[in-house]
């Protein structure tokens, strides 16, 4: 019998650890590069960073690795997923990455890492079970790259693939569980085919179009639900997740991490995993209520009818903003001017 929510994940046996920390929201997110040998064209990855050299921690683009120790400060993170672009192409950051994250957070802080397997040799899988990588998964889009899987299966770091359940291409998805099974594979994750803004006109050309919550593709669920289903008895854990899961619950789950951990006593937070808070625009000092910015203070909208009877201040504003600093919405709720 499947465990799980067909809306949600869909599993078989038991969830990769990846998987289960990724579901507490407690993963940081780090986009090592977008730097890719395979151009697929169903790849998700936004134009921003799609082939360029850039680093992001979760959502905030970095200079340095002190971000990312930084960015795992604020959400409390238990765990690292290493992603790209093919993090391989850059071996040497991800290794030394590994390396003062384990220093920093632990042994127990637990790193998984995404590769199509294109790059990967003995060296790079001897240097990061060096650097002390938890589990690696491959997206074989060529059936080649499943021999840095066989090679990869000799180290001591769990071996794992994912892949996503592209409609029309129900023969090598069931290709990959047998051999995945013959070659005793821990796991496979089939992920739901995600539309973006740059795989969109690739993906409708197929007639692949958007037909579940905010980016799942058309028949993508309904194949994944075929294959769990047919290979419910198989000794392999295999996973089934949605595109509804990583858009929405995941990344919920881990804003409201981060606001949990590290937001102000004057930031409230919604369901949806936004900080709200007011801006106060004045000249008086509302230090017992905020903190000061250029022009006013801060403060928690819990104290807005208050400080408007007591200080008329020269206008109210509602701000709702995402963790990161990435502004949703501003309503201006008051102004001395229009109340005068």
């Amino acid at each position: 019998m499947l465990k799980g929510n067909p809306e949600i994940s869909l599993y078989n046996r038991d969830l990769p650890l990846g998987c289960k920390y990724c579901r507490l929201g407690s993963k940081l997110v780090v986009f090592i590069s977008g730097e890719c040998g395979d151009s697929c064209y169903y790849c998700p990855v936004s134009e921003e960073r799609f082939g360029k050299d850039v680093m992001y921690a979760n959502e905030k683009k970095t200079e340095s690795f002190q971000d990312f120790i930084y960015e795992a400060y604020k959400m409390n993170a238990l765990g690292a997923g290493i992603t790209g672009g093919d993090p391989i192409l850059h071996l040497d950051k991800v290794v030394k990455l590994i390396e003062i994250l384990k220093s920093e957070f632990g042994e127990d802080f637990h790193i998984h890492l995404y590769t199509s397997g294109r790059y990967v040799n003995y060296d790079a899988l001897f240097a990061l079970q060096r650097a002390g990588l938890d589990e690696i998964r491959f997206h074989p889009v060529r059936k080649e790259y499943l021999k840095a899987v066989e090679k990869a299966l000799n180290f001591s770091f769990d071996v794992g693939l994912e892949v996503p359940a592209i409609p029309g291409e129900e023969e090598y998805l069931n290709f990959l569980i047998k051999w995945a099974e013959e070659h005793k594979v821990k796991f496979i994750n089939i992920n739901e085919l995600e539309i973006t803004e740059r795989n969109f006109y690739n993906l409708n050309s197929k007639g692949i179009t958007i037909s579940h919550g905010l980016a799942g593709g058309k028949g993508s669920f309904e194949l994944a639900l075929k294959v769990l289903e047919a290979n419910v008895d198989s000794k392999l854990d295999i996973h089934y997740c949605s595109s509804v899961y990583k858009d929405v619950v995941e990344t919920r789950t881990r804003f409201l991490r981060t606001i949990r951990y590290y937001s102000k006593p004057y930031e409230k937070y919604s369901g949806e995993g936004t900080i709200i808070k007011a801006f106060v625009r004045t000249n008086i000092d509302l230090s017992d209520y905020g903190e000061k910015a250029s022009n006013g203070f801060y403060i928690s909208p819990e104290f807005v009818n208050e400080v408007i009877s007591k200080y008329n201040p020269d206008e109210v504003r509602i701000i709702e903003e995402l963790p990161y600093g990435l502004k949703i919405s501003e309503k201006l709720i008051y102004s001395k001017s229009k109340n005068c």
